[in-house]
């Protein structure tokens, strides 16, 4: 099987992961804020700066989602730009925190959601961007005298697997679909 399907099959998967797109910038916001919330910065400016990024994501969300709920297909630069949009937000929330801060974990169902519902090699791409851009952020702000590399090391790896475990789930999910529209009626 290929990394890059048929154009039809391609726009099929795409429509087929709409849904996991959408659902998961929802999990992504909800979790979002709830990290804001627990784990407040003491600056009011910065933390205003974190809940309008936040919300921003939200509104962008609404839209494709009521995109989804009219049956009205999402063109694939608007699917991709968004999902490049998940990913520059949480990079910007975690710069914001100065770089070493559990909102990290919110690049886990962004890259997930984008590796199921996404051909492979957007993936590979989305993937390894993020996993450079945060490989970068993390080592550079670890705290002095803390050895960053296994940390550092450990939660790139992670999001590397995350996006190759949902890239097999595509590849599953795929092939069934190709199965279906090839069974005799």
């Amino acid at each position: 099987m290929s990394l890059r399907p048929k154009r039809a099959e391609a726009q099929a998967d795409l429509d087929h992961g709409q849904v996991v797109i959408i659902m998961a910038r929802w999990l992504l916001i909800a979790v979002g804020l709830f990290l804001l919330i627990v784990k407040p910065t003491s600056d009011v400016a910065e933390l205003r700066l974190q809940i309008s990024l936040i919300l921003l994501l939200g509104l962008v969300n609404f839209f494709l989602h009521a995109q989804l709920l009219k049956r009205r297909p999402v063109p694939d630069a608007v699917a991709y730009a968004a999902s490049a949009f998940d990913l520059v937000v949480i990079t910007l929330l975690l710069l914001s925190q100065g770089g070493d801060s559990p909102v990290f974990v919110l690049y886990f169902p962004a890259l997930l959601a984008l590796s199921v519902a996404f051909e492979p090699y957007v993936t590979v791409v989305y993937a390894i961007a993020t996993v450079g851009v945060y490989g970068i952020i993390a080592a550079s702000a670890m705290p002095a005298g803390v050895d960053a590399g296994p940390i550092v090391i450990t939660r790139v790896l992670m999001l590397g697997a995350v996006a190759f475990c949902g890239g097999l789930y595509w590849f599953v999910e795929h092939s069934r679909r190709l199965r279906l529209e090839r069974r005799p009626s």
